[in-house]
């Protein structure tokens, strides 16, 4: 990436009074075939992610070029590993759900012992809820009844953070979104640039980084990877 690009995103944010931060899935660690195809594995691949990974380094570099600027992340991402940097939880919402965790419609858990467990015995029907005994799936959005109700609370808190962006010199980090779901973060992002007038969308993706034209003026374009961004 050219030197110049970094500069003037660092700039954007030096001036920056407040931060509003998207995470896609290009902000994600490589998986192997097996791992993208068996969850178990996906989950397990995930929590023994070592902390100098480049995705968490990457994480822990944008944290400290935002200092103690307000700021708060939305991150489709299941992997958890913003949870491992040095972002502060309670400003963090995940509204896909998180690989770390299994549900069975009425109890949301933790994964690594089960994880295990079917790993080592090769046995799927192993995944049962602890509580009640009920089978249990990945706690994310593409799991049929997903329960909402784990990033709900986070959900409202960062609805009423955004509402204070309002006429406020707000810079906004989409980092490496597509079109999964369009609807949390792409959508989202182009109107809170449009209708604030003080707010400045930097759209950061290797595959999908165009500005609608309604916001060209008002935004920066890197078809890049936003790893390669905070390296």
């Amino acid at each position: 990436m050219e030197q110049r690009i970094k500069e003037e995103v660092l700039e954007r944010i030096k001036d920056a009074e407040m931060i509003l931060i998207g995470i896609g899935e290009e902000f994600s660690p490589r998986l192997s075939e097996a791992e993208k195809k068996n969850p178990f594995l996906r989950s397990r691949y995930y929590e023994t992610i070592p902390a100098d990974h480049e995705v968490i380094q990457a994480y822990n570099s944008l944290r400290g070029l935002i200092g103690a600027r307000p700021y708060f992340v939305v991150t489709l991402n299941t992997d958890d590993l913003i949870y491992r940097s040095d972002m502060e939880d309670d400003l963090i919402v995940a509204p896909c759900g998180s690989m770390a965790k299994m549900q069975c419609g009425e109890h949301i858990v933790r994964a690594h012992e089960i994880c295990g467990q079917v790993i080592d015995s090769k046995d799927e029907s192993l995944a049962v809820c602890p509580e009640c005994g009920k089978p249990l799936c990945f706690h994310t959005v593409e799991s049929d009844g997903y329960m909402e109700q784990g990033y709900l609370p986070q959900w409202e808190k960062y609805k009423s953070w955004l509402s204070c962006t309002l006429n406020r010199r707000l810079c906004i980090l989409e980092l490496g979104a597509g079109f999964k779901y369009p609807q949390i973060l792409r959508w989202p992002f182009e109107k809170v640039t449009m209708y604030n007038n003080k707010a400045f969308l930097i759209r950061v993706s290797s595959s999908f980084p165009q500005l609608p034209e309604e916001i060209a003026q008002k935004g920066l374009s890197i078809a890049s990877s936003p790893l390669e961004l905070f390296s």
